[in-house]
């Protein structure tokens, strides 16, 4: 999409910052004669004083510098653009991947934990204690309970 941009610009300047001119022969090569004051021209057409032929020629000149100007411009106004884009993804990406490796270390740890968990604990050994403990309190209890009957 960038350089479908660029070239669209740059066709478009070329387009405005154009010097041609319309002709109104169709041969592709004009006439050219000096004249002093007072002589008759050879042939129809315009004629120009060298005031006028230095402005035009100086005209042209600007115009086409103004125009690689222009071109200038917007070639690096986009390339600035695209710089800044690519920068700012380039730094989305990373917080991104940083985000991403916190959460699975956070998980592995969590795992890692439970996993000792289940290891520490031997289950055999709270089964017998459990059992043990109970059995002595009901004895306990049914001792009380003959004694009181007595």
């Amino acid at each position: 999409m960038f350089p479908i941009k660029i070239i669209t610009i740059l066709i478009s300047l070329l387009f405005v910052c154009s010097t041609s001119f319309a002709q109104t022969t169709t041969s592709t090569t004009g006439n050219f004669t000096f004249l002093n004051k007072g002589d008759t021209a050879p042939f129809d057409g315009t004629l120009f004083d060298p005031t006028a032929v230095a402005k035009i020629l100086a005209d042209k000149q600007f115009v086409q510098k103004e125009c690689d100007l222009k071109i200038k411009y917007e070639k690096d106004l986009k390339e600035t653009k695209c710089t800044r884009d690519t920068k700012l993804l380039k730094s989305e990406l990373e917080i991104e991947k940083n985000k991403y490796n916190l959460i699975v270390s956070a998980q592995r740890e969590e795992i890692e934990t439970l996993r000792n968990l289940a290891k520490g604990s031997d289950s055999t050994f709270w089964a017998v204690m459990g059992f043990v403990v109970g059995s002595a309190s009901s004895i306990a209890i049914f001792y009380a309970a003959t004694e009181i009957v007595k």
